[in-house]
């Protein structure tokens, strides 16, 4: 198994996240930063089973990635790396693990 010791050698992509702030009179304001200098592994295609786990339909690109701990990442954040805006789709533990597993999408052709 995977220790915390390994997966930091191994999550050598930093990230950002942006949130939205709440809905005021019916409309969203401009995302701000939320979390800078996320360690995260690199991103990698999704996995049919991540798809279909997540029921993710669309024409758009699907990742996966992992990070350490329990960072304030949530559904419908902007997840950042390397000046790219990819949309959070789902946040969960990695069962029997200290990882926090993120998929994401990418629209494409953007």
């Amino acid at each position: 198994p995977m220790t915390t010791a390994s997966f930091s050698r191994i999550a050598n992509v930093t990230a950002s996240t942006k949130r939205s702030p709440a809905i005021v009179s019916g409309k969203i304001g401009v995302a701000t930063t939320k979390l800078s200098s996320l360690p995260i592994l690199p991103l990698m295609p999704a996995s049919s089973e991540i798809v279909l786990k997540y029921k993710l339909q669309s024409p758009r690109e699907v990742y996966q990635t992992y990070t350490q701990g329990s960072p304030d990442v949530l559904e419908g954040d902007i997840l950042t790396v390397a000046n790219i805006d990819y949309l959070v789709k789902a946040v969960s533990p990695w069962p029997g693990t200290p990882f926090l597993e993120i998929i994401v999408e990418k629209v494409v052709g953007q």
